[in-house]
């Protein structure tokens, strides 16, 4: 199912609908997991940060939060849930 001019006409608040998965291309659903994967590690390795600093500190600066360097085991422990995610989704997608 492609949009067309009508049908969000009466809709000049929302988005326009989106194709149907079936019309996509697989190439390009992969690269959307993919892209979605990616910003799922970034979104842990900032919880990780904040989680670390309030734990060490008991309050969170923004200056702290970019300036912090993870340790040997948060970097360990982010790589291998990175891993796994990844493990996961190959696993989904065979």
């Amino acid at each position: 199912m492609t949009t067309t001019p009508g049908d969000d006409a009466a809709r000049p608040h929302k988005l326009p609908r989106p194709r149907q998965i079936q019309e996509l291309n697989p190439d390009q659903l992969v690269a959307v997991i993919w892209r979605l994967a990616m910003e799922i590690c970034v979104l842990r390795d900032r919880l990780g940060t904040h989680e670390a600093l309030l734990y060490e500190t008991g309050f969170i600066s923004q200056k702290a939060i970019d300036s912090h360097s993870p340790s040997q085991d948060e970097t360990a422990a982010r790589l291998k849930a990175r891993t796994e995610l990844i493990e996961n989704i190959i696993n989904d997608l065979s």
